[in-house]
């Protein structure tokens, strides 16, 4: 073998394995997906779960944050308050699956309305639950009077309700974000408060949060959350209108849907359309039993005209 043919055997090496490694590095480098899963939104009525049934053996926390915004998704940028809820699991290791996380959206993420949105997805560390809320559905969260003093919470006794339904669930994290308002004020001790903090158009916000790992309580009630006095911005570009408190519009919330009342079948012989059922029951019964008697006798006529006719013969 020539100098020249082992050192063009050597090249051809050095380039395979060249190219393996660049193989390699292209494949190691591919980013993974990160987008979440989108997982179905039920329009049909909910069933309450009994406590402590959902997910059984696993621990649930959940986060909560409220936002007031903008949803350029459709024709028109509408003034929106977003509800995000993260469901995650507690302890390493353990995974949602995908039939997880759509037997919550099932539950208490169904229902729908003019003035709402939602939206679910899915990833193997957490559940996600969005929603939005348009135009006077907003009042479910804010009410306002005619000074412009605004008071804001949330629906925490149904998300309460959401976690008792887990076996191992917990409200940790709750982080609400005013609209344009100033002379804000954070009620229930939150964990941190940012008060009155300017944004645009010399308009202001407050946000307050409470974290349960650092001491603080969740608020689990439907009492106000924060208070303050809506800025110009609020009512004149954000569109917020005067008005109270008002119920919640969708999701469906399974906890207080009426109970169907049980049907009581009638006592016998009290009901006037049993009587008369029981009447055509008997008239039907007088005409079937002339019938079998004319039958009886043609029957026995027939048979006395042939006996006669062979007699004949």
């Amino acid at each position: 073998m020539t100098t020249q043919t082992t050192t063009r055997r050597r090249v051809a090496q050095w380039v395979a394995c060249a190219l393996v490694a660049v193989a390699c590095l292209c494949v190691g480098s591919v980013p993974a997906r990160a987008d979440d899963t989108p997982v179905r939104i039920a329009s049909a009525t909910p069933t309450a779960p009994e406590p402590g049934t959902l997910m059984p053996g696993n621990e649930i926390w959940m986060s909560i944050s409220i936002r007031y915004g903008l949803d350029g998704s459709g024709t028109d940028m509408l003034d929106t308050v977003e509800v995000r809820i993260m469901l995650s699991l507690g302890e390493l290791g353990q995974h949602f699956q995908v039939e997880d996380c759509q037997a919550i959206a099932d539950t208490f993420w169904s229902g729908s309305h003019p003035d709402f949105k939602s939206k679910a997805s899915f990833s193997p560390i957490s559940c996600v639950l969005k929603a939005s809320y348009y135009r006077e559905a907003r009042h479910a969260f804010y009410s306002m009077d005619e000074s412009g003093h605004l008071q804001l919470r949330a629906p925490m006794e149904y998300f309460q309700q959401m976690a008792d339904s887990f076996e191992k669930g917990t409200i940790t994290d709750l982080d609400y974000s005013s609209p344009s308002m100033v002379n804000g004020q954070c009620n229930f001790e939150p964990t941190y408060a940012w008060i009155d903090d300017p944004i645009v158009a010399n308009s202001h916000k407050s946000n307050c949060v409470w974290k349960s790992d650092h001491g603080a309580v969740i608020p689990i009630t439907d009492e106000p959350l924060l208070e303050g006095d809506a800025d110009e911005f609020f009512t004149t570009y954000k569109k917020g209108t005067v008005g109270p408190f008002t119920d919640l519009v969708a999701p469906v919330n399974p906890f207080t849907l009426p109970t169907p009342e049980p049907t009581t079948p009638p006592a016998a012989g009290s009901s006037a359309a049993g009587d008369s059922a029981d009447g055509q029951s008997n008239s039907t019964g007088l005409l079937i039993g002339i019938g079998a008697a004319i039958a009886t006798l043609l029957l026995v006529g027939t048979a006395a005209l042939v006996v006669a006719l062979r007699r004949r013969h």
